[in-house]
């Protein structure tokens, strides 16, 4: 009996971690009263730490960006958006602890909007990434143990990224990747640099990345590659947005990509879901979908009866990701 008690004191301890995936917060034209993500607070915190895409700007500056011209959102293939401030508090009081900002709106309102937008989030203690002061700020990994962040919009087109306010050594803007749309030598480098050169021990690294095309629920090849390229990188979550529904999610080489957590808020209502995920010992133990519905900007969870189903639909999008971008070493997260 004494040898049986030494062993369990001497035993190593299992480190357990959840995190729970949310996708875009679009808080634009909803009013701050209705208090939108109220519903869904305990599920955000029933993890460690809960991770949304700020989508919207939080400012009330009145001076758009000028790279979006008068044509482009006229014919609506651009649009400037910004939201209430004030919602930085229903932000905080859901349970979301990190928010990504590596996004195609997060300079509508310039370094003046960015700038109010990131003392609010400093102001409410909600970490972020992925736009900055600088393109090394913009670039840094977040942390809040164990989870590590990093952030950046990945579209395919170097002219539509340039026109979305791209931080460089001296102005402030948002993190892209600008690959052209190949994973080629020097993006696994810079890839690399970026995920692995940043990374500590003991913490489980997420890469946030806004991409993708907006309501498709198969990711193209584009996504895939990148993904499974910040993977080999050292990423041990891929966490995809933009798209504003759901896609499917793999495991590639026994860690998940979530290829769109489709919107987690928005004026337009429709189906849609956090992302559950478990570890031990900072690697993936197991994965749980979480359906939701947006309806009369609130998000909710689904009634009981719907919640298989719903699961299923999930599945289907993970298994049509398999079908279409097979790979020895990948198979549905879900």
């Amino acid at each position: 009996m004494i040898f049986v008690l030494a062993l369990m004191v001497g035993a190593p301890q299992v480190q357990k971690a959840t995190i729970v995936f949310g996708g875009d917060l679009m808080l634009n034209q909803i009013p701050v009263k209705s208090k939108p993500l109220a519903s869904i607070r305990p599920l955000l915190q029933s993890g460690d730490i809960a991770i949304a895409n700020l989508e919207i700007p939080l400012t009330d500056s009145r001076r758009p960006t000028p790279y979006k011209s008068t044509e482009e959102l006229k014919a609506r293939t651009q649009y400037i958006l910004k939201a209430d401030p004030k919602h930085v508090t229903g932000i905080k009081e859901s349970g979301i602890d990190i928010v990504s900002l590596g996004n195609n709106h997060v300079m509508d309102y310039g370094e003046d909007g960015l700038r109010q937008m990131t003392r609010l989030l400093t102001k409410h203690n909600i970490r972020f990434t992925g736009a900055g002061g600088n393109l090394t700020d913009a670039k840094r990994m977040v942390r809040s143990r164990p989870v590590a962040l990093v952030s950046a919009l990945a579209f395919m087109g170097t002219p539509a990224i340039n026109k979305l306010g791209p931080a460089t050594g001296d102005r402030a803007g948002l993190h892209a990747l600008i690959f052209s749309g190949a994973i080629g030598k020097e993006s696994h480098s810079y890839l690399k640099s970026w995920i692995a050169g940043q990374r500590e021990n003991n913490e489980i690294m997420v890469v946030g990345l806004h991409w993708g095309r907006e309501k498709h629920t198969v990711p193209t090849p584009y996504q895939v590659a990148l993904a499974r390229a910040c993977i080999d990188a050292g990423a041990d979550v891929v966490w995809g947005h933009h798209p504003h529904v759901l896609q499917g999610a793999e495991l590639y080489k026994g860690k998940p990509i979530l290829y769109s957590m489709g919107n987690l808020i928005s004026k337009k209502e429709g189906p849609t879901g956090l992302a559950r995920i478990y570890f031990e010992n900072y690697k993936f133990n197991k994965f749980k979908f979480l359906p939701l519905d947006i309806k009369g900007m609130k998000v909710k969870p689904v009634k009981q009866m719907l919640v298989e189903s719903r699961r299923e639909q999930f599945r289907k999008l993970s298994q049509a990701i398999q079908l279409k971008f097979p790979h020895r070493e990948s198979k549905p997260l879900y």
